[in-house]
C-alpha cells in the first residue's frame, strides 16, 4: 500500500533537498502496515488444503522494546543558571525556570508522547518535533514521516528553511470533496511566518475560519526539529528500521506458517488398510475404544483362499523439527542483533541474568546503540527547551499560565536514564559513601533519594528529616546515659 501524495505538496518544495525528502515519503504508509500486520509472504497454495498464514509481529515487539528502553524513564532535562548566586534555597530563579519548564512538559503529556514519538521515529525514519506557540498555551506534538515535508539550506542540512504539515480531514475518489489540512512555516530573514489553510485534493483553498496567510509568528525560528534515525552524512529522510528487518520477518512468518501446516496434516496417524471390503469402511468409527468389524474383499483373494487383510498406521517423526528449530532461531537472533535487543528467551542468556551487572552486559549493545540514537535526540530535547523558554518571552503571558520567571543565561543538561535496576542501586551506594567519607551531605542525599519510593525530598522536607534523625539519635545517647552503672562499679 503507498500513500498517495497530494500533487500541490510537491510544489511546497523546491531546491536540492525537496525531492530527495519525498523520495521515499510513499513508502512509509507501507511500514506503517507492516509494523501493524508484520511482513508479507507468499505460501504455498497448490495442494489440497488451506495453508496457514500467521504473519510474525517480532518487528512490532522489537520496535516498542526498543523505544522502551530509550525513553522508558524519560531523560531529565535540567536548567542550569552557572551565573546566579547561590543562597540558602538554592538558586531561585533557576528553580523557576526548571519549574516552568516542568508544568509545559507536564501538561502536554510529555513522557507518554516521548515514547510514541520515539516509535515513530524508529518505523518512519524521521519524526517532527513541533511546538504551537499561542498567546496563553504551549502545544508539544510528535509528527510522524508521512505527515509531514520540509526543505534544509542548500549549504546546510541542518537549518530548516521551510516546513509543510498535512494531514487528510476528508477523503473521497472526488478529487473536489476532499479536505487536506495544510500547514507551512517558512523563514524569511529573522522573521517566522506561517500560512495555514484547507484545501481540496487539488489544492484549491477552501474557506474556512482559521485560514492564515503570511501571519508573523513573532518567532525568530521556525518551531519544529527534524530527528532522523541513523542515515548517513547529508542525509534527510532518515532510516527505517522496518527495512533492515522486514526480509527476516517475512521468512520467520513463512516457517513459522509452514510448521503449523505440517502440524495439522501430521499431528494424526495415516490408516492404512489392505485386503478390506470398501462396503465395511463405512461403518468405522474413529473414537477411543471403537470396534471395527473387518471384512476380507473376495475380490483380493487369490488362488480361492480367504483374503490377507492388513490395517496399520504410519505416524510422522517430525525429523524436521531440529533443523526447523535452528533455522527459526538464527532468524530470530539476527533479528535481534539488528536493532541491539538481547532475546531473553534463548537457554544462552538465562545464565547471565543472575545479577545487576549481568543484566547491564546483556543490555550493553542496546545501550551502546541508544547512546547513539541519543546523539539525534538530545540536541532536539535541548532545542525544545530553549524554545519554550524563548516562547515565554515572546508571550508573557505564558508565565501567568505556567509560572514565572526571569530570563537568565542558562545551560541545558539532558540525562538519560535506562530502566537498569542496577544502575540505580549502585548510584545509592556511591551517595551513601560520600555521605560516609563527609564529601556530601545528608541533605544534598535525601533531597535525591528520600521521600517515598527514593524520588527524593523537597529542601524543607530533608531539613525536617535530618532534624527528627537528629533528635532520635540524642534519644539512643540519652537512654545509654540513664542506664545504671553494673553492681561494684563506683
Amino acid at each position: 500500500m503507498i500513500i498517495l501524495i497530494p500533487d500541490f505538496i510537491y510544489s511546497e518544495l523546491v531546491g536540492p533537498y525537496g525531492s530527495d525528502v519525498l523520495q521515499k515519503l510513499g513508502k512509509i504508509e507501507d511500514y506503517y502496515a507492516i509494523y501493524n500486520n508484520g511482513a508479507r509472504f507468499e505460501v504455498d497454495s497448490g495442494g489440497d488444503y488451506a495453508p496457514a498464514k500467521l504473519p510474525s509481529k517480532q518487528i512490532k515487539k522489537l520496535i516498542r522494546r526498543e523505544a522502551q528502553f530509550l525513553f522508558g524513564k524519560s531523560p531529565e532535562i535540567k536548567v542550569i543558571c552557572p551565573d546566579e548566586q547561590s543562597t540558602e534555597d538554592g538558586r531561585p530563579n533557576e528553580a523557576d525556570m526548571q519549574a516552568y519548564l516542568g508544568k509545559v512538559l507536564k501538561s502536554n503529556l510529555w513522557r507518554d508522547k516521548l515514547i510514541k514519538g520515539a516509535r515513530d521515529c524508529l518505523i518512519g525514519g524521521r519524526v517532527a518535533l513541533k511546538v504551537n506557540v499561542t498567546a496563553d498555551k504551549l502545544s508539544i506534538m510528535f509528527v510522524p514521516a508521512d505527515g509531514f515535508v520540509y526543505e534544509t539550506a542548500l549549504d546546510d542540512v541542518d537549518t530548516i528553511e521551510r516546513i509543510v504539515f498535512f494531514y487528510t480531514m476528508q477523503d473521497d475518489t472526488d478529487r473536489t470533496r476532499q479536505r487536506i489540512w495544510v500547514q507551512k512555516y517558512r523563514m524569511e530573514g529573522t522573521r517566522c511566518l506561517l500560512d495555514e489553510r484547507i484545501t481540496d485534493g487539488y489544492g484549491q483553498t477552501v474557506e474556512w475560519d482559521g485560514t492564515k496567510q503570511d501571519y508573523d509568528t513573532g518567532l525568530d525560528r521556525i518551531p519544529a526539529y527534524v530527528i532522523l534515525n541513523d542515515g548517513l552524512s547529508g542525509d534527510t529522510e532518515g532510516v527505517s528500521e522496518i527495512r533492515d528487518l522486514m526480509c527476516d520477518d517475512a521468512w520467520y512468518g513463512r516457517l513459522k506458517s509452514g510448521n503449523i501446516d505440517s502440524l495439522r496434516k501430521g499431528m494424526n496417524q495415516i490408516t492404512y488398510m489392505s485386503g478390506v471390503d470398501p462396503s465395511c469402511m463405512k461403518s468405522f468409527r474413529c473414537a477411543p475404544g471403537a470396534l471395527w468389524d473387518l471384512k476380507g474383499d473376495l475380490a483380493q483373494a487369490s488362488d480361492g483362499g480367504a483374503p490377507n487383510v492388513q490395517v496399520g498406521t504410519i505416524s510422522n517423526t517430525f525429523s524436521y523439527a531440529e533443523a526447523f528449530a535452528d533455522t527459526e532461531s538464527t532468524i530470530k537472533q539476527d533479528m535481534h542483533d539488528l536493532v541491539g535487543v538481547p532475546d531473553l528467551n534463548q537457554e544462552s542468556t538465562r545464565n547471565v541474568i543472575t545479577s545487576g551487572k549481568g543484566l547491564k552486559t546483556l543490555y550493553w549493545p542496546l545501550i551502546c546503540r541508544c547512546e547513539e540514537k541519543m546523539n539525534a535526540w538530545g540536541p532536539a530535547l535541548e532545542w525544545l527547551t530553549e524554545l519554550l523558554l524563548y516562547a515565554a518571552d515572546v508571550n508573557p503571558g505564558l508565565k501567568d499560565v505556567y509560572g514565572a520567571f526571569e530570563t537568565d543565561t542558562h545551560v541545558i543538561m539532558i540525562d538519560n536514564q535506562y530502566p537498569l535496576p542496577e544502575d540505580e542501586d549502585e548510584e545509592k551506594q556511591l551517595d551513601l559513601s560520600e555521605v560516609s567519607n563527609k564529601s556530601r551531605s545528608i541533605k544534598s542525599y535525601l533531597m535525591k533519594w528520600g521521600g517515598p519510593n527514593s524520588k527524593g525530598m523537597t529542601p524543607e522536607d530533608a531539613e525536617t528529616e535530618i532534624e527528627q534523625i537528629a533528635k532520635e539519635q540524642q534519644m539512643m545517647q540519652d537512654s545509654f546515659a540513664a542506664e545504671p552503672s553494673p553492681a561494684g562499679d563506683e
